[in-house]
């Protein structure tokens, strides 16, 4: 698999499940996460605007994959890899909203 981009040699995503619109690798595929042999990517199709997200193993004897639809937008992906809602997030909105 490509460093830069590992969404580039995947081969078998080449095309939207729901409509067959061929993906551009550099726009429609984006790596969500890399760790431990294991690429998360998510692929919009620009024609009919569904999504999948994408879970690609490298074992020792092959590659395995595991796509599901989702209704994720771009702008979800942010919040996938950003910070966390932490304990005390929750908690201080529970006291406010008990205030009010």
């Amino acid at each position: 698999m490509s460093k830069s981009n590992p969404a580039v040699n995947l081969q078998m995503m080449t095309n939207c499940p729901m409509c067959d619109f061929k993906y551009d690798s550099k726009k429609d595929i984006k790596v969500i996460d890399k760790k431990d042999g294991m690429v998360t990517l998510y692929l919009n199709c620009e024609q009919c605007k569904s999504s999948l997200i994408v879970a690609v193993m490298i074992e020792p004897f092959g590659v395995t994959s595991i796509s599901m639809m989702t209704d994720i937008v771009e702008n979800d992906l942010k919040k996938i890899n950003g910070d966390f809602i932490k304990y005390d997030d929750v908690l201080e909105v529970h006291k406010f909203l008990e205030r009010n």
